[in-house]
């Protein structure tokens, strides 16, 4: 094979391999993108260690902004489709993105040791995807399932639903208290900046929601559950 021809084949070896690598990539990123893309930076939460977060909560005052436990990602272009189509319904799981097998056994492992920690709860909601009410039912009793909630995808494009959003999550809970809140990544991202990772958990405050208080991976539960105040 001559020179020039040896760098030809080389040359477009090479774009192919980069095409098929930059579709990969592509898929696993449309994901995060879609749901949650991440900020460049997060700040650091403010209260670390389960006994700090355990007394934190224990006096009240804050929201627990929860995301659904992890999900059936190969369900995402069927979500999709489904919007394609104005097919999506919110009343029908089998149009969503549902909770994986191991995502429920998470919540429900992770959700039994938040309901041993008695934190003291005012108000409960979730989003009204199912994969948030399902997950909801692991922690709390009677979640409100409400539209302020479901707006995934829809809060970074519309300044009025921004403003909505960030004002219901601006709601203060009753003295002593905290209000629960279990929803997408991609809300919590477009709305305060912040990024939040599947099953996990970020404590705000309603009176300035450019700090983050703490956050909580679904297996610290447990450590703030033997921590808090007795």
């Amino acid at each position: 094979m001559k020179p020039s021809t040896a760098r030809r084949a080389l040359a477009v070896a090479s774009l192919c391999l980069l095409a098929a690598c930059t579709t990969k990539s592509q898929i696993g990123l449309r994901s995060h993108v879609n749901f949650a893309p991440p900020p460049p930076s997060d700040p650091e939460p403010v209260v670390k260690g389960s006994a700090a977060v355990a007394a934190t909560l224990a006096r009240g005052g804050y929201i627990i902004y929860m995301r659904h436990g992890r999900t059936q990602y190969d369900q995402i272009e069927l979500e999709r489709r489904h919007r394609d189509q104005g097919t999506f319904d919110l009343n029908q799981c089998a149009t969503q993105r549902q909770l994986s097998d191991e995502g429920r056994a998470e919540m429900r492992q992770a959700g039994a040791q938040f309901r041993a920690a008695r934190i003291p709860l005012d108000q409960a909601f979730s989003s009204r995807y199912c994969r948030a009410i399902e997950s909801a039912a692991s922690f709390v009793d009677g979640a409100v399932a409400t539209d302020m909630l479901s707006g995934e995808g829809q809060v970074g494009k519309d300044p009025a639903q921004k403003a909505r959003t960030l004002a219901f999550l601006s709601q203060r809970p009753g003295a002593g208290k905290n209000h629960y809140m279990m929803a997408h990544g991609g809300i919590f991202w477009e709305a305060t900046g912040f990024s939040i990772q599947e099953a996990h958990a970020v404590v705000l405050d309603p009176g300035n929601l450019k700090v983050i208080v703490a956050r909580i991976t679904p297996e610290e539960w447990g450590s703030i559950a033997l921590a808090r105040p007795r």
